[in-house]
Formats: C-alpha cells, structure tokens, sequence
C-alpha cells in the first residue's frame, strides 16, 4: 500500500505542484560537478531538488560522476596531472581506483571551462558515492530536498555501463536502502532505463529527457506512460508548451543558466527550472514575489 500511495504522490495534478529549483550537478556554475562541494553549495543556496548522475563501478558501487568515461577537462591523476585523453569507463574501474582521481577543478584554457568563470576549485574533491549524497542531505538536517537522478546508458556504448535494466535495479535498490523513494525521481535519455524503473519501482518517478532533435516529444512521452518531460529549454516554445500541458504533461526544462533565459522560462510557465546556477534562479524567483526554498548550510 505505501509504495502505491508514494505512487500517486508523484503523480499530483500540476497545480498541487510547487515550483522545482533544482541545481544541476549540484552548483556546478560555482562548485566542482557532482561532488559533495557542489552539493554542499546547492543546499546552502537552498534548492527544491538536487540534480545529479550516477554510473555504477565494477563492484557495484552506485557513484555521483556524469560521463561514461572519466573526463580530461575535470580529471587529474593522484599526483596532479590532467588526463591527455578520455579516462577509462567508470564501470571498467573499482571504486577504490575511481578514488585515485582528483575531480576538483577545470582544466585551466578548455573550452569546458570557459562557461564557469565563477567555479571556485576544491582540489581533492572525489567521485562520491550516491549514498554519501543522501547523507550529506540529513547532515543538513533537510528533509524536504529532492533528487533528480540521471543514468547514464548509451545504446550507443553498451560495453562502458551496466545494461539499462541492471543499471536501473542497481540504482533503485539504493535509493530505497536510503528510504527515499518518495523524494527521488529518476531520469534519462535513455528511456530503455525509465521503461525499467517503471516495471521495478513505481513509487519513484521517471523524467524523460529530450534534446533539441527529438520532433513530438511530449506526444512521445506521454505515449511512453510519461509524466514529466524534461527538455532543453532552447526548444521550448510557447505552442510546444501548451501540447505538453494539454497532455497532463510536466515541464522541467534543462539547463538555463543566464538572467534573461531565466525569466524566459519562468514567463511561459514551467514547471521547474534545471540550472548551474541556482543562485541567480533564486533571484528572479524573489523578484517575482515566489516562494523560494529553505537554504539548509551545510559544510560537504
């Protein structure tokens, strides 16, 4: 019975729904990505909803990282130097040797740097355990934050993860290990893994992402037993707005970083906002006399 009420709970109508904040990667625009500083950062800030992504090691470790691979513009080895190339596959590493890289700051010059001049470095900051996020959450002492949580599959390299279905019981034995069920969502590109969620958990939620060549996407997520729709907010227009509210549809759009793509966002309506900077969300949110969430400082 308590999985099928957290089941309806997901579910309510739009308007029962408060406005999502959720911070992408954590802070990303003012902390490392996806590590407990990110974190730390968004829950100080205060947030509705902490968006992340998760890989699973070889040993079955459920770990916070974006890529597939480790990643040259954010990855140094123990003794400081920058990856010449892409790392190896999460899933190819253990989590002890996963450790052994230092996720702390861009690399100085890259074209991936270039966006986040306000990032302050954290040298030393690792890959954390999806579990340490959720720890980091009741260290805070907030008990409201949600968390939005990608898998990160590919039908275009099926050999660097876990299959979607394995991949998707590894991540939700974790999330009802933490009891949080009702506070998770879970979302992807790869709708092979929401499809997975959907048979092995429905108490959580599932968010279809979607890029900018994806013709019908609200129509095609509603038709995949979709309720949230996530897409880049660079497609979204008015008409495509009101087809996704017509079909019962959730707008969470990712990720919109600067003050006037803000305001855009906000003046069509949606449902939530996906950023790298939850600060200057905030900021427009106040400005229109909305209800912003409660800031929970917290040290990663």
């Amino acid at each position: 019975m308590s999985r099928i009420l957290a089941a309806l709970a997901c579910c309510l109508p739009l308007a029962a729904q408060a406005f999502d904040l959720q911070g992408h990667r954590g802070a990303r625009g003012l902390a490392p990505e996806n590590t407990l500083p990110a974190f730390a950062a968004a829950l100080s800030i205060g947030v509705t909803t902490l968006e992340l992504d998760v890989g699973v090691t070889r040993d079955g470790v459920v770990v916070v990282h974006h890529d597939r691979t480790l990643n040259p513009d954010i990855a140094r080895t123990a003794d400081g130097r920058w990856l010449e190339q892409r790392g190896p596959a999460i899933h190819s590493l253990s989590y002890a040797e996963l450790l052994r890289f230092d996720l702390g700051r861009l690399k100085p010059g890259s074209d991936y740097a270039r966006p986040f001049a306000a990032q302050q470095p954290v040298d030393g900051a690792r890959a954390p355990k999806l579990a340490e996020v959720f720890a980091l959450a009741r260290k805070a002492g907030n008990d409201t934050v949600r968390f939005n949580i990608e898998t990160k599959t590919s039908p275009q390299a099926p050999e660097e993860t876990l299959p979607p279905a394995e991949f998707a019981r590894a991540l939700v034995a974790e999330i009802r290990n933490a009891g949080l069920a009702s506070r998770s969502a879970i979302q992807s590109f790869d709708w092979r893994t929401l499809a997975a969620v959907q048979a092995e958990a429905p108490e959580i939620a599932t968010v279809f992402l979607t890029g900018r060549d994806f013709p019908d996407a609200p129509q095609k997520v509603r038709e995949s037993g979709g309720r949230i729709w996530s897409p880049d907010f660079k497609v979204v227009d008015a008409a495509m707005f009101r087809q996704a509210r017509a079909l019962g549809l959730q707008v969470i759009v990712w990720t919109v970083n600067e003050p006037a793509q803000i305001a855009a966002m906000l003046d069509l309506g949606v449902d939530g906002i996906i950023s790298d900077r939850p600060d200057l969300v905030r900021e427009e949110m106040s400005r229109r006399g909305m209800k912003l969430p409660q800031p929970t400082p917290v040290l990663p």
